[in-house]
């Protein structure tokens, strides 16, 4: 169990990193009025060490009023949401593999 939520985990971590965009879809949990617009934005820095990149959720208003959701909330509600799905695919191949039972009686 542990360990399919550690793979969930890293998958979601790989998901994230292709398509940081994804958690523009949580702007409905994440930003409430005036500030409803869910962007990702990402900082590349360079430095001795190399090259990294920062992901961050902003929900901004009309007006340009943001508010900075940070990365970390947004990656956890994402691991939470897959973890659900392959929770409901995993259920149901195996509720799906399991031998029906024969309910007709025969007397």
């Amino acid at each position: 169990m542990i360990g399919a939520v550690a793979a969930v985990g890293m998958f979601a971590m790989i998901a994230s990193v292709i398509w940081p965009g994804q958690a523009v879809y949580l702007a409905p949990v994440f930003c409430a009025q005036p500030t409803d617009e869910a962007i990702v934005v990402s900082d590349t820095y360079t430095d001795g060490d190399g090259t990294s990149t920062n992901f961050a959720l902003y929900c901004v208003g009309d007006r340009g009023q943001t508010i900075d959701e940070g990365w970390l909330r947004p990656f956890l509600l994402l691991w939470a949401a897959y973890l659900v799905v392959v929770a409901v695919v995993f259920s149901v191949v195996r509720l799906s593999r399991r031998p029906h039972r024969n309910t007709d009686q025969e007397d």
